[in-house]
């Protein structure tokens, strides 16, 4: 068993290795469709906004005032998208992109289709900066400006005014989800605008944020304060730095619990990481003091869900729901022995069945369900969602296959917890 494992390992890695592959290229991306309707009944079509970079927020942090335009997907059930009710909007975090939510690199982990599959409609973009979408200069942009954006792509699909390969429907009720930093935006938005009617709180804590990750914190700022990289590394402009991830091993580390992780999966997301925006960066603390002043003033329902072995947020989903006073839902999940990246692990089928449950429970489902397409949900899906943080020791095979992954980083996220000086 362990030998097998280490032969499964050791060929995660050397995906990373072989110059002649494509992932050692950093080609591997996400296919883009247009519109796709197949036997299904599930819809898929390409979506843009059209949005001003400004920061009415509460967070203050300076941007350049410019037009740009977010691009990603809208899918859903066909019959939900004739008779439109509730959408969900997905913000990822940093290093990631639209593939955290749509990713079709490797079957059965694409949550936008879960999603349809179980009846809701689900927008996916690459945050500006990222992707497919424009990119400014890096410091250029901040959380601020984040939400606000957000804001206008929520104003948006209410009044169907965004742009599609298809159709473009207006939604009465739109759900905003953060994973992660996406996190910070999404609760900005709730309290800054208060024009959406549901919030998921995913993979994050205002609060409480390993030292490793305070220590990506102060390397990246020095980074950005000379200048950073360019959003491509050759191309593209400038004012861009990868966050805790300079190195795929050190992504992995930060962001999976291997011993319930795919190592093609995990290996496949590290390379499609993106380098982030400096004034992501730059504005990172600003936003936390924000949101901790101003978190009691949401109202709407909120899912907080975190994984039990998430790396960066090393806590549980009640130390951020209980900072949600204001709100008159707010249902805590924690996703045993997952990782920082929700979406990707071998649970994903348990985090879905979370999210739908939890759309349903409180209004925003569509009330019918359809067929996954071909190469959809797969079988075996890992972990269980409970109301209380999973601890359990690792069997001697999984920590085998933990060892190499992480121990090839040479950079181990500690699990200690640290709280953040604002």
């Amino acid at each position: 068993m362990i030998r097998k494992l280490l032969y499964v390992s050791v060929a995660a890695l050397l995906l990373l290795l072989l110059p002649g592959t494509a992932l050692a290229q950093g080609t591997t991306r996400n296919t883009i469709s247009t519109v796709n309707q197949g036997a299904s009944g599930i819809v898929e079509r390409s979506v843009s906004f059209h949005v001003r970079n400004v920061n009415r927020s509460l967070t203050p942090c300076a941007v350049d005032g410019r037009r740009y335009t977010v691009r990603g997907h809208l899918t859903g059930p066909a019959a939900a998208l004739a008779n439109p009710r509730s959408v969900t909007l997905f913000l990822h975090g940093l290093s990631y992109g639209e593939f955290f939510s749509r990713y079709t690199a490797q079957p059965g982990y694409d949550f936008a289709g879960k999603q349809a599959a179980a009846g809701h409609v689900t927008v996916t973009i690459d945050r500006l900066g990222y992707g497919n979408s424009d990119k400014p200069q890096g410091d250029a942009i901040c959380f601020g400006s984040r939400a606000d954006i957000a804001h206008q792509m929520v104003q948006q699909l209410r009044a169907g005014s965004y742009g599609s390969s298809g159709g473009h429907p207006a939604f009465s009720q739109v759900v905003l989800a953060g994973h992660s930093v996406g996190s910070i935006i999404a609760q900005e938005e709730a309290y800054s605008f208060g024009d959406i009617d549901g919030l998921m709180v995913l993979s994050y804590s205002d609060t409480v944020v390993s030292a490793a990750a305070q220590q990506a914190l102060m390397v990246a700022t020095t980074q950005c304060r000379a200048g950073g990289q360019r959003s491509g590394g050759t191309s593209g402009p400038t004012g861009y730095v990868y966050f805790g991830a300079a190195t795929p091993a050190m992504f992995l580390a930060a962001h999976f619990y291997a011993p319930n992780a795919n190592p093609t999966v995990a290996a496949t997301t590290a390379q499609l990481r993106h380098r982030d925006p400096c004034g992501d960066i730059l504005s990172y603390k600003a936003a936390v003091t924000t949101n901790l002043a101003h978190v009691q003033n949401i109202h709407v329902p909120t899912l907080v869900l975190l994984g039990g072995r998430d790396a960066i947020y090393p806590t549980t989903a009640g130390t951020q729901a209980r900072l949600l006073t204001g709100s008159r839902s707010v249902t805590a999940v924690n996703l045993a022995a997952t990782g920082h990246a929700v979406t990707l692990h071998l649970s994903r089928n348990t985090f879905q069945a979370q999210v739908s449950q939890w759309l349903n429970g409180h209004g925003f489902g569509s009330g019918g369900t359809v067929a996954m397409p071909t190469g959809g949900v797969a079988a075996g899906a890992g972990g269980t969602a409970r109301q209380v943080p999973d601890r359990s020791a690792l069997p001697l095979g999984a920590g085998v296959l933990a060892a190499v992954l992480l121990g090839f980083g040479g950079w181990t996220f500690r699990r200690a917890a640290h709280t953040p000086r604002g």
